[in-house]
C-alpha cells in the first residue's frame, strides 16, 4: 500500500496491549489482576483481524497469481511462527524435557490446542501453557486460505452482498455460540472483523471522504455494545475505529520507522513472560519483572525482525520477481 498510514504503529500498540493482558493472567501476582480489565487482549485481537482483512484482500488483489499470493503470506507468517516454536523447544530442552513430539506436531500444523504444554515445563506456573497466544495464528492462516474463495465469489456475484452476508452469518455464529466461548472465538466468530476490513479496502475512497462521520458512527456502535452487551454492535464498531486510526489519523512512525516489530512481540512474548514467572521474579519483584519482561520482549522482537522476518520477506520477494520475470536463455 503506497499511501501513508499507521498500520505498523497501531499493530505495535495492539501487541503491547496483548502483552499486558497476558501478564495479568500469567504472573499469578495480584498486583496485575486488573490489567486484563484495562488492556483487553480480545479487543486487540479483533483490531488485528480488522487490519488483516484490509491488508490481505489488498495483497490478494495485487498478486500476480495464487502462488504469488501464498508465497507472500507464508513469508510473512511462517518464519516468526517457527521462531516462536523453536524458542519453546529450546526452553523445554533447558528444562531437561525432551518429550516434545506432540507439541511440535501440534504447532507445525497450527493445531496448538492439541498440545499447549510440554510435560515438566512451566508446570508450577499459574498457567502451564508454552505459548497460548498462538491460537489466533491458525485463524489468520485460515483467513489466508479463504480470501481467494471469497474474492472468487465476489467477482461472480455482488461483491458487497457476499461480504455483508458473511458479516451477518459470522455474527449469528458468535451469538449462537455465546455459551461456548472456546468455539465462539474461532474463525466464524472472528470473520465479521475481517470482513469489515475487506469492505473498507474496497470502498477506501468513500471511507476517506466520509471518515469523520463513519468514525463517529463506529464509536456510537461500540458505546452501544458496552451499554447493552449486544455483540452485534461490536464488530463494525471495533473494526472501523481500528481502521480509522490506521488510515485517517495523522501518520505516526515512532519505532516502526525501523521495522515492523508487532508480530515478533505477539508470537514471542508468552514464553518470555513464563520464564520470568518460573524464575520467581513476578512473585518477589513484580514491577522489576514487568520492566524486564517488556525490555526482553522488545529485544527479542527486534532480533526477530532483523534476523528472521525481514530476510525471509526479502528472499520471498526476490523469488517472486524471479518467477514473474524468469531469465531468458540465449538461443
Amino acid at each position: 500500500m503506497s499511501r501513508e498510514n499507521n498500520f505498523d504503529i497501531i499493530r505495535l500498540l495492539l501487541a503491547g496491549v496483548v502483552v499486558l493482558f497476558h501478564v495479568g493472567y500469567l504472573s499469578g501476582n495480584g498486583l496485575f489482576d486488573s490489567l486484563p480489565r484495562y488492556f483487553s487482549g480480545h479487543l486487540a485481537v479483533e483490531g488485528f483481524f480488522a487490519i488483516s482483512g484490509f491488508l490481505i484482500f489488498a495483497s490478494y488483489e495485487r498478486s500476480s497469481s495464487l502462488q504469488d499470493y501464498f508465497l507472500k503470506r507464508a513469508a510473512r507468517i511462517l518464519p516468526g511462527y517457527w521462531l516462536s516454536t523453536a524458542l519453546c523447544l529450546f526452553i523445554a530442552f533447558c528444562y531437561g524435557s525432551f518429550h516434545v513430539g506432540r507439541f511440535l506436531f501440534a504447532n507445525l500444523t497450527f493445531a496448538n490446542f492439541l498440545a499447549g504444554s510440554i510435560p515438566g515445563v512451566f508446570d508450577k506456573n499459574p498457567m502451564d501453557g508454552m505459548n497460548g497466544a498462538l491460537w489466533t495464528i491458525k485463524i489468520e492462516v485460515m483467513f489466508y486460505i479463504l480470501v481467494p474463495v471469497i474474492v472468487w465469489l465476489c467477482r461472480r456475484l455482488n461483491r458487497d452482498l457476499v461480504l455483508w452476508t458473511l458479516f451477518v452469518l459470522s455474527i449469528f455464529y458468535r451469538v449462537a455460540m455465546a455459551d461456548h466461548n472456546t468455539f465462539a472465538l474461532q474463525l466464524p466468530g472472528q470473520l465479521s472483523f475481517f470482513v469489515i476490513g475487506a469492505l473498507i479496502h474496497y470502498h477506501i475512497d468513500f471511507f476517506e471522504a466520509h471518515g469523520k462521520w463513519l468514525t463517529v458512527g463506529a464509536a456510537l456502535l461500540y458505546l452501544g455494545h458496552i451499554a447493552t452487551g449486544w455483540f452485534a454492535l461490536r464488530p463494525a464498531g471495533v473494526a472501523t475505529l481500528t481502521l480509522s486510526a490506521s488510515l485517517l489519523a495523522p501518520t505516526i512512525k515512532g519505532p516502526t520507522r525501523w521495522g515492523d516489530f508487532s508480530y515478533g512481540i505477539y508470537v514471542l512474548h508468552w514464553p518470555i513472560i513464563q520464564l520470568f514467572v518460573a524464575a520467581g521474579l513476578y512473585r518477589n519483584h513484580p514491577w522489576a519483572a514487568l520492566a524486564i519482561s517488556v525490555v526482553t520482549i522488545a529485544i527479542a522482537a527486534v532480533l526477530s525482525w532483523f534476523f528472521v522476518e525481514k530476510p525471509s520477506l526479502a528472499l520471498a520477494h526476490s523469488r517472486r520477481i524471479k518467477n514473474r520475470y524468469p531469465a531468458v536463455t540465449p538461443s
